[in-house]
């Protein structure tokens, strides 16, 4: 190759260098070394650069260097040659490896492809500082194509799991306009009803996203489904199968609605409320005798029957406590703790709520 030519290669490599070779999100340069690299390259460019202007062979009887001179470029010239070939290396490999570090915050932490991954970059990277060249670009090739195709597995298993197909899609929005649901939103209306459970049935059947449009092939460009952007690794809580999470919400909303009536015959028929029925008109007296009679609400539920309902129950004042509020009431004072400070705790929590009323017309209502 003329000199000029491999002068042109020192350059194009001394600017490689400034990016220190990155490859899979680490240099694989040490500092000495990078600096010793640049070191013998400008010594390698100065010494072509001395000898350009013995360009005939008449000239070249007048060219002084030794062999020490020889060796020393030699040298030169195979770092020369080591940072051509690993920066080629990053260029052909380095795509896929930004991609498989994107494919790990992708997925949880303790997916077993995320433990392959992490141990295959170690591995190669190893390798790469032991060798310093090429000879193993083709394992390399290998290993990476090989974690890409296991991710992409992995995440349509993922997303398999995590997203409604079409048949379940349609559960969902048959399940969104379940009787069972307007009966529930009716009750709303009234007062006691612990309307905190529904608002929490909504906010899970949101959560249950659908796609059944995802392919592999979409997945070489990029790690995450472009339709549903789902990413394991920010999805909240456990990640249960969808399918199983729609199932289990159907069954819920059977307790729901059974708690719910159980909730306002037991009030209904406290004597204290019994007492008001005298004070409703004919009509809405009716209603809500017939409802303890049946012990089942009427369907549908109509604007009148939760009206009546409402006005029996007017005497009553709702109190809403959560879960953590009482947690938080059972722990003061510091866990563990005998049965005795703990019913002392939970007496003092329901004094204080009950403080300055009437004790036999408040409700407790836990959400």
């Amino acid at each position: 190759m003329p000199w000029p030519s491999k002068v042109q290669r020192v350059l194009t490599v001394g600017t490689d260098l400034q990016s220190r070779l990155s490859f899979w999100g680490q240099s694989l340069l040490r500092e000495e070394e990078l600096q010793d690299w640049r070191t013998r390259l400008e010594a390698l460019k100065e010494f072509l650069e001395k000898l350009s202007p013995y360009n005939t062979i008449g000239k070249l009887k007048n060219l002084r260097i030794t062999q020490a001179d020889i060796d020393t470029q030699k040298k030169n010239l195979e770092v020369l040659d080591t940072v051509e070939k690993l920066r080629d290396l990053v260029a052909e490999l380095g795509a896929t490896a930004a991609y498989l570090s994107q494919a790990e915050m992708v997925l949880t932490t303790d997916h077993p492809w995320v433990q392959q991954a992490q141990t295959a970059r170690k591995e190669i990277l190893d390798q790469l500082a032991a060798d310093r060249g090429a000879q193993h670009a083709a394992e390399y090739r290998q290993r990476l194509a090989t974690l890409k195709k296991d991710y992409v597995t992995a995440y349509v298993a993922q997303h398999s799991k995590a997203r409604l197909g079409v048949a379940e899609d349609k559960t969902k929005s048959a399940l969104r306009k379940d009787a069972r649901i307007t009966t529930l939103r009716a009750l709303a209306g009234i007062s006691l009803m612990p309307t905190g459970q529904l608002t929490g049935f909504d906010d899970k059947l949101d959560k249950l996203k659908s796609c059944a449009s995802l392919v592999e092939s979409e997945l070489v460009a990029s790690p995450v489904c472009p339709h549903c952007s789902f990413r394991p690794a920010n999805e909240q809580g456990q990640l249960l199968p969808a399918a199983n999470v729609l199932k289990t919400l159907d069954d819920e909303l059977d307790r729901m609605l059974a708690d719910w009536q159980q909730t306002l015959l037991e009030n209904l028929e406290d004597p204290i409320i019994q007492a008001n029925f005298e004070l409703l008109k004919d009509a809405q007296r009716n209603l809500i005798q017939g409802f303890l009679k049946s012990k089942n609400l009427p369907d549908p539920v109509t604007p009148e029957f939760v009206a009546s309902i409402q006005e029996a129950l007017s005497g009553l004042e709702k109190i809403v406590v959560t879960s953590e509020d009482i947690k938080k009431a059972l722990l003061t004072g510091g866990s563990p703790a005998t049965p005795e400070d703990l019913r002392k705790r939970f007496e003092s929590f329901l004094n204080d709520r009950c403080k300055g009323k009437d004790a036999d017309k408040l409700r407790f209502v836990v959400e």
